[in-house]
């Protein structure tokens, strides 16, 4: 019983400084934010703050991998031929930036530095980027990371410009995209 409240505890105190992070990152860039402010923000000691990150980027790092855990899963089950299946999927990716709007700009900034848009384009290849099966490995994989890339571009200026269509529309957008490029 002690082990589970333990763990509850602290999974309680980290979400608390995520949260902090991330609020601070609104107004300032993460250069600025010192351990202080955060451990203010959250309440926290800060031999607590150190316990668990060596510092803001950091903590910033397990924030970005905690976005993209919670990303519905890419279809990699599914034919990627399969239209009608890979769209749900995509659409359902899409209306989860679209609940996540701000933890997704945050993220993006300028501030947050580059390191989850280079994540976010890996997650993207393996799975939400439908590419021709027959190419080669070396053109298949830069067909991949090219579209991988425009679509975060895409999501970027959705976002940006507060959802003009849904999710499914920017989704069929992504996917009738991709099979075009896919097949030079």
């Amino acid at each position: 019983m002690t082990e589970y409240h333990e763990n509850r505890r602290v999974r309680m105190t980290k979400r608390l400084m995520k949260e902090a992070l991330l609020e601070l990152m609104e107004h300032q860039d993460l250069i600025d934010i010192s351990v202080t402010a955060i451990c203010k923000a959250a309440d926290v000691h800060r031999s607590t703050f150190y316990k668990y990150y060596s510092d803001p980027a950091d903590l910033l790092k397990e924030i970005e991998q905690d976005f993209l855990d919670r990303i519905p899963a890419p279809p990699q089950i599914l034919d990627q031929q399969n239209q009608k299946a890979l769209l749900a999927a995509t659409t359902e990716f899409f209306d989860f930036i679209k609940d996540n709007k701000n933890t997704f700009q945050i993220l993006f900034s300028e501030s947050s530095g580059n390191s989850f848009t280079a994540k976010l384009v890996d997650f993207l290849c393996d799975g939400y980027v439908p590419v021709s099966d027959d190419t080669d490995a070396l053109s298949s994989r830069f067909a991949s990371i090219y579209i991988a890339n425009g679509t975060v571009g895409m999501m970027r200026e959705w976002v940006k410009a507060d959802f003009p269509v849904s999710s499914q529309t920017i989704a069929e957008m992504m996917y009738f995209y991709s099979k075009k490029l896919s097949q030079y």
